[in-house]
């Protein structure tokens, strides 16, 4: 039984731009993979920047 994605074409045109979609598609996710690993870490070190900020300015702050 021929498969659906490439039934009716016998010049295997179709199977290979298949071929060429998915490995677009993989890719496209690999880099968005990258640049969301990139993002969380820029945000971690935007916490951690806050975090000592936050303890030096507490730290100059006279309580009581």
């Amino acid at each position: 039984m021929p498969s659906t994605l490439t039934s009716g074409v016998k010049d295997g045109k179709q199977s290979k731009k298949i071929e060429r979609n998915t490995r677009e598609r993989l890719f496209i996710e690999i880099l968005l993979l990258v640049m969301l690993a990139i993002f969380e870490l820029f945000a971690q070190g935007l916490n951690d920047a806050q975090s000592i900020l936050a303890g030096v300015v507490c730290a100059g702050v006279d309580h009581g």
